[in-house]
């Protein structure tokens, strides 16, 4: 090998082990579920795992210390990278905080206010109960949605394929309608399946309390709007309203100011952002699966998707995400 090619590799060794960009992980649950049609759940062994191995290459730190960390890290030393959870599922409470503790690992769980402490599963979980968990539904459905009549064939249990695509088309019809369309909705799909949508102890969210618990030197709370909405297909100032409440009620619940934000589904536009930006918030995470590059946008960080791997899988999407 001539002596230019052995310099390329000896850089890109040395990029990988001390160069690499930040990075900041996102994830949802930490579970052993029976359907799981977004991948959401990583089960509590593969998170154990992958905690550790992450710290193994990486230092985890905060995510609202990442940037001005970045900043001032010298090149010997291991590249950073945070650690998020999304929504607010009890599942994080009871199996991803005591992973979190034993390992020493810091964490930012985004949190959906308006569902903590009730008796209602999130909308996607309740409707994936019905498309793809009941055997026996009626052979059709017809609803009403945002004005217009949507009709659909409803397939066999046996056949999967069939029942995850109208599972995806009507997620898709309801991702992005107002919350209190999504519930009417909700309700008569879950009318029309004879099927009660009461929470499921498997699906719940946190309470209030818990909350409080896990928020503190380890865990620290970010806002994730009160109702989970698609936020720019709603008005400026109802984006503003979900964000700023938001944040209010994360300050109650964790008794301490919240400078962090992520946007449900990641979606965000100009007056999104702006939005986020007026109700106070220092940083915001989209889902936009790469590194956090030197110029990123503080109210637009990148956030990398992980899903239920073991430690060597883990490695290698992350790291590969990373250069």
């Amino acid at each position: 090998m001539t002596l230019q090619p052995l310099r390329k590799l000896k850089q890109s060794i040395e990029r990988r082990i001390f160069g690499a960009d930040p990075i900041i992980l996102m994830y949802h649950r930490v579970a052993d579920i029976p359907v799981d049609p977004w991948g959401l759940a990583v089960h509590p062994a593969n998170f154990e795992q992958q905690i550790a191995r992450l710290k193994r290459f990486r230092r985890v730190v905060h995510l609202y210390e990442l940037l001005d960390l970045e900043r001032s890290r010298a090149p010997s030393d291991r590249p950073l990278a945070a650690v998020t959870f999304d929504d607010g599922y009890h599942d994080v409470y009871s199996n991803a905080w005591p992973i979190l503790q034993r390992l020493d690992c810091p964490m930012t769980l985004f949190v959906t206010t308006g569902i903590i402490g009730t008796a209602r599963e999130f909308w996607w979980d309740a409707l994936a109960r019905v498309f793809l968990e009941l055997e026996y539904l009626p052979n059709s459905l017809t609803l009403d949605v945002d004005g217009k009549e949507c009709h659909w064939a409803v397939p066999l249990f046996s056949d999967s394929e069939a029942r995850n695509r109208i599972f995806n088309e009507v997620w898709g019809a309801l991702r992005v309608l107002h919350h209190d369309a999504q519930s009417q909705l909700l309700a008569k799909i879950g009318s029309w399946s004879s099927c009660d949508l009461t929470v499921r102890e498997m699906h719940r969210a946190m309470t209030a309390q818990e909350v409080r618990n896990i928020s503190g030197d380890l865990i620290t709370i970010g806002a994730h709007t009160v109702t989970h909405p698609s936020l720019p297909r709603h008005s400026a100032d109802f984006q503003f309203r979900e964000i700023a409440e938001s944040r209010r009620a994360c300050e109650e619940l964790a008794g301490t100011a919240v400078r962090t934000f992520a946007y449900p589904f990641g979606d965000h536009s100009d007056a999104t952002v702006r939005a986020v930006r007026q109700a106070g918030f220092d940083l915001a995470c989209t889902v936009d699966a790469r590194s956090v590059g030197r110029n990123a946008a503080p109210l637009a960080l990148p956030r990398i998707y992980v899903g239920n791997w073991e430690a060597d899988e883990f490695q290698m999407r992350i790291e590969d995400r990373s250069l």
